[in-house]
């Protein structure tokens, strides 16, 4: 395995989605999510590769943010480690599906809602669930509804709507992430 455990170049083999599958396997169920989900969502942040650094400044396999990092009691250094990015990325998402549990009842649902606002921010998730109330579209459902209302907020006429209360965001790139991130886990239902 080269220093940066599979940075991108990882592919599904037989029954194994990537070189840290046992620490998705071990931490996912303490927060009640598929490790497959959690492993897709890596594999979109970094490409499995634990050494990423991005150009924002997030880091290691799961693209934790350092002052992120730091709110969770982790140093930016520390997020760089596998295991310490797992655990983390899943107390962030923990944390997301509890704000939008009183917006979004249906737990399968709501985690794609957690997955854009892991993205974008909660704060910008709620305005695009704002936008879609205002707009007639189920601000409970992600496809079609508020993942439309979302690309909404790249564009002035909605980001400065009065129920906007965050501004502009690059709603095109929360929209393809979501989107990334289950692609790859349904393909990883049926081959891990």
């Amino acid at each position: 395995m080269s220093k940066n455990e599979g940075g991108g170049r990882y592919a599904f083999a037989p029954g194994q989605m990537s070189p840290f599958d046992h620490i998705f396997k071990r931490y996912a169920p303490d927060f009640d999510w598929d490790w497959r989900l959690l492993a897709s969502q890596a594999f979109v942040e970094s490409r499995f590769d634990s050494t990423a650094v991005s150009w924002a400044g997030a880091r290691g396999l799961m693209q934790i943010m350092p002052r992120t990092a730091k709110g969770y009691g982790q140093t930016p250094k520390a997020v760089m480690n596998k295991e310490v990015a797992v655990e983390t990325a899943l107390k962030i998402l923990r944390d997301l599906d509890n704000q939008f549990k009183s917006k979004v009842p249906d737990p399968a649902e709501r985690k794609k809602f957690v997955i854009a606002a892991y993205n974008s921010g909660a704060a910008h998730v709620m305005d695009a669930i704002a936008l879609a109330r205002k707009y007639g579209l189920n601000p409970q459902k992600w496809d079609g509804n508020v993942a439309k209302a979302i690309l909404w907020k790249s564009n002035p006429r909605y980001y400065r709507d009065p129920v906007v209360k965050y501004g502009y965001s690059r709603g095109r790139e929360t929209y393809d992430y979501v989107n990334r991130v289950y692609a790859y886990y349904s393909k990883a239902k049926t081959k891990a």
